[in-house]
């Protein structure tokens, strides 16, 4: 009886061994693979660059513009709800943020020049134009002091965003 118990506890070693080995085994391919998979998917190029300008900042109001310098178009209204949003941040004694998606596209126009579009038919901003953005702060928001940085953040429908800091002089 001693032989079989001995032979019966090596076979059973030995598959245990070979159950670990190929559970290890598939773990680390699986690893692999959804790491290779997490570049691909971070490394993607949407084609979408978008630069932000200040024209001005008020103590309740901000007035930016975005420009497409990608190669997609960025949409801005659809079904009558804006496709992107704007984060707002500054320091009042503390700091408030606030995102914004209730905001109104004053011009479209090709960038850096004179010549303008519809807004209420070109409601996008396609490669090489800018659209001038006015928001203001939600009612309750205290006002943005005089000399203080403003946050500003633009995130498009795909999910590219950019940041400027600018001060609100006066």
């Amino acid at each position: 009886m001693g032989f079989s118990v001995a032979a019966a506890s090596a076979v059973i070693l030995i598959g245990l061994i070979t159950f670990v080995s190929v559970a290890a085994a598939s773990l680390l391919y699986s690893l692999n693979q959804l790491t290779l998979l997490l570049n691909k998917s971070v490394k993607q190029d949407t084609g979408v660059q978008i630069e932000l300008q200040i024209v001005s900042i008020n103590a309740s109001s901000i007035e930016f513009y975005v420009r497409n310098t990608g190669s997609k178009t960025i949409f801005f209204k659809n079904q009558g709800f804006n496709w992107n949003s704007v984060v707002v941040a500054y320091r009042n004694n503390s700091w408030f943020s606030y995102l914004i998606e209730d905001y109104v596209i004053s011009e479209v126009r090709v960038q850096n020049t004179n010549l303008t579009f519809n807004v209420a038919a070109h409601t996008y901003v396609n490669p090489g134009e800018e659209a001038k953005i006015m928001l203001s702060l939600p009612s309750d928001a205290p006002l943005i002091p005089i000399n203080e940085t403003v946050i500003i953040v633009f995130i498009s429908h795909y999910g590219v965003s950019t940041m400027i800091e600018g001060v609100r002089t006066g």
